[in-house]
Parts: C-alpha cells; sequence; structure tokens
C-alpha cells in the first residue's frame, strides 16, 4: 500500500514537473518575441518640490492655470506628478515637461463604471513647459477644500518621492490579455495530446498539491508594480479586453499598493489593487492626453 502511494506520488511530481518545464520554456518565448521598453520607480515618503516627480503633496500649476475640478466643480487631488526628464529613451513619452494625473476625492476616486475614459472624476495634465518662477505657495492657495463630506481615506497615506529607474525591457505578462491565446498556441504545438485553450487548463493538468502558479510569471518582475510603459499588472482583468478601449494599447502610468514595515503603508488601492492609465500610442505621440482609460481594481 504504502509502495503504491509512494509510486503514485512520484509519477505526480514527475508530471508536475514537465508541465512546468514545458510551461517554462513557452513563457519565455513568449517574453523573447513580445517585449516592451518601460521605466519603473519606487517610492519615498517625503515632499519634493513642487517640479519634481511625486506621488501626492502640491502639484506644479502655472501662474493663469487654475485647480483642476471634477464634474461637480469639487477640487481634485494630486495623485502623481512625473518629471518627463527621467523617461528619456521611452519611445514616444515626452522626455521634458511634467505630466501628472489628478483623481476625485470619493469612495471609488473618481472612476466611472459606465466609461473609464469619463475624465468627470480624474484628469491627465502635460505641461510641455515649465515656469520656474511658480511657488509652492502660490499653487497651495489654489487648493480647493476638501469636498465635505469626502471620505478621508485617499489611496496615498504619505506623500513620496517618486524615484525614477532606468529604462528597461519586459516581456509580456500573463495579464496582458494576448497572453494566454499565445500560451495556447505554443504549447498545443508542443504537446498536441493534452491541448489548453489558456494556463489555467496547463494548471489543471497537475494535481493541486504541486501546482507552480509563478511558472508562467516574468523573471525579475517583483512587486510594487510602478511603472511607465511596459505591461501592465491587474488584480482581476485588463478592462481594455473586448471593449471600446482596446486602441489605447500603452502603458501611461501605473501606481500599485506599496507598503512594508521600514517606510509603513505608502499606498493602498482598495484591498491591496492597482490603478493604471492607459492612452493609444498615437495621442501619445501627439501629446493629446483628453482620452485616457483610468482603472483600479483590488483583490
Amino acid at each position: 500500500m504504502a509502495d503504491k502511494m509512494l509510486e503514485s506520488n512520484e509519477r505526480a511530481r514527475k508530471q508536475a514537473q514537465e508541465v512546468y518545464d514545458l510551461a517554462r520554456k513557452v513563457t519565455a518565448e513568449i517574453h523573447a518575441e513580445h517585449h516592451r521598453p518601460a521605466v519603473r520607480f519606487t517610492l519615498e515618503p517625503g515632499e519634493p518640490g513642487i517640479f519634481e516627480s511625486k506621488a501626492g503633496g502640491t502639484p506644479y500649476l502655472p501662474h493663469d492655470m487654475p485647480w483642476p475640478l471634477d464634474s461637480s466643480g469639487q477640487g481634485l487631488a494630486l495623485l502623481a506628478q512625473v518629471n518627463c526628464a527621467g523617461l528619456a529613451g521611452l519611445p514616444d513619452f515626452p522626455a521634458a515637461g511634467l505630466l501628472q494625473f489628478f483623481v476625485a476625492w470619493g469612495d471609488v476616486w473618481g472612476l466611472s463604471f459606465d466609461d473609464q475614459t469619463d475624465t468627470a472624476g480624474f484628469r491627465v495634465l502635460y505641461h510641455e513647459t515649465v515656469d520656474f518662477s511658480v511657488t509652492a505657495e502660490e499653487v497651495e492657495a489654489k487648493r480647493p477644500p476638501k469636498p465635505e463630506g469626502a471620505d478621508d481615506w485617499f489611496p496615498l497615506f504619505k506623500n513620496c518621492r517618486i524615484c525614477l529607474g532606468a529604462l528597461t525591457e519586459q516581456g509580456m505578462n500573463e495579464n496582458d490579455g494576448r497572453f494566454d491565446s499565445l500560451f495556447s498556441e505554443k504549447w498545443n504545438k508542443l504537446r498536441p495530446e493534452s491541448p489548453v485553450e489558456g494556463t489555467w487548463d496547463m494548471h489543471k493538468l497537475v494535481v493541486e498539491r504541486l501546482r507552480d502558479y509563478d511558472a508562467t510569471y516574468q523573471p525579475g518582475w517583483q512587486p510594487a508594480y510602478h511603472q511607465l510603459g511596459g505591461y501592465p499588472y491587474f488584480t482581476q482583468e485588463d478592462p481594455r479586453n473586448g471593449t471600446e478601449y482596446e486602441d489605447l494599447d500603452v502603458l501611461l502610468f501605473q501606481l500599485d499598493t506599496d507598503g512594508g514595515k521600514e517606510v509603513g503603508d505608502l499606498v493602498m488601492w482598495g484591498d491591496s489593487g492597482v490603478c493604471n492609465f492607459f492612452i493609444s500610442r498615437e495621442a501619445l505621440k501627439r501629446r493629446d492626453f483628453s482620452r485616457v482609460c483610468y482603472n483600479w481594481d483590488c483583490c
């Protein structure tokens, strides 16, 4: 009896090893064939100046620009500001000026479930040139009061400096809506006797206790998933799949849940979620940020 159980366990272990060796091979091929440049970043608690990259805090606004408002006339909150000088080399992104992301207060922070390009509750602004005579005090004088009854809980727990990293190449991750079909196509050519329609079918070939859900992850791609460009991360699914947002093919900006023992909680989207902004390549080239898909989801 014990011998049969050992033999069965060994067969299951061997099968799992074969499945995941092949899964890693297929995933590596997808990464090699489908990759994009990205600039990842980290967060450091603090309040940098109004011309620097930051999450939260006081934004840059030109002398003649009022504070951005939502559709009801309430002030939006600065989510992030990026000094584009740190994006040099990232194709089609600006390499100068400031790119800003504002969202509304409230329980869904300006997200529209009916139309995720509806700017009633968010705004993306780009300042191609910067007037360095503007002061933080001048900008703060424009800040409207927080909307009455607004939930004090905002995704940002602390104002932070955004520390942009070096330009890097990123392979397509399994969050991308096209990954499953590419995986299936390659897998089925190599294992026609065990066809799959996606990675979940592949996992079902292995007993649950031996499943390795990391087999299709991108090597070295660890949270927090803060970045511009590259491939997005979701806790749910890509909102662009099969929708009118499919043409918004560029990850403009992504801010993930972030925190740790040393710095405490910095960002929290609902229950450990992530926020993304998407734009079309052609609009990005034109520096036209009027149609952007704003999304956040959580576990």
